[in-house]
């Protein structure tokens, strides 16, 4: 049964059409929002220039064009002849500590681990390395940062400690990436700039590196036999309306087996159903306010619409009790047709699923009533984070800055596949096009890429070529092509303000929360305006004046 409560009518309840107007901030406004200056914000302080973007021009010809807006450049076949990209060990034969999270399983110890040996003598140094499981990361980060200490290289995601931690711990990197000195370092030149935004400055100046990511973002992942077989897999965006969209998952969703997918942390794949109604990303910027997504109307319209498809059974029954790893499963099992993920996790699954089903992408649905749908882009690199590196005397830093360089190296050279695939006949075997085909050891075997992560510290700008598997590229690359033109990217990407980081863990939970409660009927759809009073009341109204002078001082760089 439908919800039967208008969206309009919600928005208005308890005066929230007067609340709405007030929650926004102007651009121009002046408010005690508690940034004083001597935090990690930008406003008011000299800006350092972010590193020139110089893309690597020695790399293998793309068979599917990139874009200027972000669409990745496609690969069908393996490069058959590789670039070396680091004659010289960047190193100095000195000992290098990493603190680096992963999901994956633990590495086999350093003495036992052909991998960790082989990046040793490529990169000419010692490594000490630790890794973080990373579910444990918030809580380790914690315990680091409050002992005073930090290793040489760090990843490092935003947190409420980090602008005492920051200035205090970490190398100011503006005199050796600022502009065009990152030339020393060229592949580290080869990250998009927009990555290089996405992480932001502190208090004006360069600390962190990117790790980059697509700016695709999460999609409707699918089975599509099952997608077609029902009506469902659209050709263009809004070619399909929501009425037989949400027919098609009603088909699919019989005996034991459900159209979509879920999972306990992801709210129900919302950030696949939000954007198609028009949602904006985020936070954005409207009418000289900068305003967050939960405040909007059609974030509500997208809310009302996975209600009514919980009501009539399209999601996983049990969804909340299932962790990512169960999701992938179910949906490589053919339990459920479709989950919303990044175009990582459709690599992952295109190459465990090992051509039992083709995996596709569906495209975003027209709403009711005329609306636009869009899509929500990624920020474009590795969570919300960067590497930093330990203050140290300047040697010291250029050499750093040379070892993740050559972590840096690009798609197409022999590092590449080395940092991410590990030694041939020992970490992978060739496949039919060439490609790195990892082994049971690197898999499984605790050794190899995947339980020594050193590319979430340092990556080359990511590839879109899978092994073996041309049809899957050349529909990742479709998916991308029709999605990022019509993409929102959040206006808060690469801001830094003090207010928006103490409370970010705490609203996202909140918001996360309240969607599941409305979902499942612990809340009602009525009930919203309170949720949106209470992320303001704790927080929200104070990050969107702080995030609003940090959104002005970045546009007059």
């Amino acid at each position: 049964m439908s919800s039967g409560v208008s969206r309009r009518t919600v928005l208005r309840t308890a005066g929230m059409g007067a609340a709405l107007a007030a929650t926004g901030v102007s651009l121009s406004a002046c408010s005690g929002s508690g940034t004083t200056g001597k935090g990690i914000g930008s406003e008011g302080k000299s800006l350092t220039p972010f590193p020139a973007y110089l893309p690597w021009a020695k790399g293998p010809a793309a068979d599917l064009p990139p874009s200027d807006q972000g669409v990745q450049a496609g690969y069908l076949t393996y490069p058959k002849d590789l670039v070396t990209a680091v004659p010289e060990k960047p190193g100095d034969g000195s000992k290098v500590s990493i603190w680096i999270a992963s999901w994956g399983p633990s590495p086999l110890p350093r003495g036992k681990n052909a991998f960790w040996q082989a990046l040793e003598k490529a990169l000419g140094v010692e490594l000490d390395v630790t890794v973080v499981p990373a579910a444990e990361y918030g809580n380790k980060l914690t315990t680091l940062m409050a002992s005073g200490e930090m290793p040489d290289i760090m990843q490092l995601v935003a947190t409420p400690n980090e602008a005492r931690f920051v200035p205090a711990k970490c190398q100011d990197l503006g005199e050796y990436l600022s502009g065009d000195a990152v030339k020393k370092y060229p592949y580290l030149a080869n990250i998009p700039t927009y990555a290089w935004k996405s992480v932001g400055r502190y208090a004006g100046r360069l600390y962190g590196i990117p790790v980059q990511r697509a700016v695709a973002g999460h999609g409707l992942i699918v089975n599509q036999a099952k997608f077609k077989e029902a009506g469902i897999l659209a050709p263009e965006v809004g070619s399909l309306g929501v009425e037989q969209f949400t027919l098609g998952l009603e088909q699919l969703s019989q005996k034991g087996q459900w159209a979509l997918g879920a999972q306990k942390g992801g709210a129900f794949g919302f950030n696949a159903w939000m954007p198609t109604f028009g949602s904006p990303n985020i936070w954005s910027v409207k009418d000289g306010t900068f305003v967050n997504y939960i405040e909007s109307e059609e974030f509500l319209a997208g809310l009302e619409q996975m209600l009514k498809w919980q009501e009539k059974g399209v999601f996983r029954s049990d969804a909340l009790t299932l962790d990512g790893t169960q999701e992938k499963t179910e949906f490589l099992s053919q339990k459920v047709y479709s989950k919303v993920n990044s175009p990582v996790d459709f690599k992952s699954a295109t190459i465990e699923n090992k051509g039992r089903f083709v995996i596709d992408y569906a495209l975003p649905f027209k709403p009711a009533g005329g609306a636009t749908p869009g899509h929500w882009l990624g920020s474009g690199i590795y969570g919300s984070g960067s590497t930093v590196l330990r203050k140290a005397p300047k040697a010291r830093i250029e050499m750093l800055l040379r070892v993740l360089d050559a972590m840096a190296a690009p798609f197409g050279s022999e590092e590449w596949e080395l940092f991410n695939y590990g030694v041939e006949g020992t970490h992978f075997t060739r496949g039919t096009d060439g490609g790195p085909v990892p082994t049971p050891l690197a898999t499984s075997g605790g050794d190899g890429p995947l339980m020594l992560p050193l590319y979430y510290a340092s990556a080359a700008p990511q590839a879109l070529y899978y092994p073996d598997q041309p049809e899957a590229v050349k529909l990742q690359h479709a998916w991308q092509s029709k999605v990022v033109p019509i993409g929102r990217a959040s206006a808060h990407n690469g801001l830094r303000t003090d207010a928006w980081t103490q409370v970010e863990v705490a609203l996202t939970q909140h918001r996360e929360d309240a969607i599941k409660d409305v979902i499942t009927g612990r809340k009602k759809l009525s009930d919203w305006p309170a949720v949106v009073e209470e992320h303001l009341r704790k927080g929200g109204r104070q990050a969107a004046e702080a995030l609003a002078k940090e959104y002005e001082a970045a546009q007059k760089a």
